[in-house]
């Protein structure tokens, strides 16, 4: 049985085991671990034996720590949550298509509105909080008072977009897009419309979700 599982009855309590691991991990720092290290080899779409090393490194596009990998001289993020959910069972290749899918139509909203707001109103990534009101690094753009996915699932019912059947490729960059150029334009025009944000740092982000939509 793996180290996780071991540890872990279920999913959930899988879950924070790992995040307590990944939160004590500093960046840029070789990952000896044995339960991470364990663990990526139950990645679904990836073959991660003999991987050079294990690093927590920031990754684009959200610029955020992430779990990395390098091999054969090419480094790469890789999802501990999607390794749990197929150690568990859970995982189907048609969730992870949907997840990248919805990736990229986040990705294509940063190339207007919100990713000139983020630097005309940050430094550095330093900023003030709206709702706490403190002053922190590593500040987040809120989607607000209209929910992103408020405004995701609108453009997609209006233009009657069947989400399953977007294509999108990884570019030079790392970063998912959408194949279809005009469909990816029609997005962004959409969303530019419509969004206005806030700034909050990761605690209120996150507590705030997508506001019980």
């Amino acid at each position: 049985m793996s180290i996780v599982k071991s540890n872990c009855k279920n999913m959930t309590q899988a879950n924070k085991y790992v995040s307590s691991i990944i939160q004590s991990l500093q960046e840029d720092v070789m990952i000896e671990d044995s339960a991470i290290k364990e663990l990526i080899q139950f990645h679904p779409t990836k073959q991660l034996n003999d991987v050079e090393w294990l690093k927590m490194k920031i990754r684009p596009p959200f610029n955020q720590l992430v779990l990395t990998y390098k091999k054969n001289g090419q480094e790469d993020d890789v999802s501990w949550k999607l390794c749990i959910r197929n150690l568990y069972g859970k995982y189907t290749a048609d969730e992870k298509l949907l997840k990248d899918i919805k990736l990229a139509f986040r990705i294509e909203s940063n190339q207007g509105t919100k990713r000139h707001f983020f630097i005309q109103n940050t430094k550095c990534c330093i900023g003030l909080c709206d709702e706490c009101k403190i002053t922190t690094k590593d500040i987040t753009t809120d989607h607000y008072p209209i929910p992103y996915k408020v405004i995701f699932e609108t453009f997609l019912h209006e233009n009657n977009v069947n989400l399953s059947k977007v294509k999108v490729f990884i570019n030079d960059t790392n970063k998912l897009r959408i194949a279809d150029t005009e469909l990816a334009q029609e997005w962004l025009v959409a969303h530019d419309i419509q969004a206005t944000y806030r700034l909050l740092c990761k605690s209120c982000n996150s507590r705030n979700g997508s506001y019980g939509y």
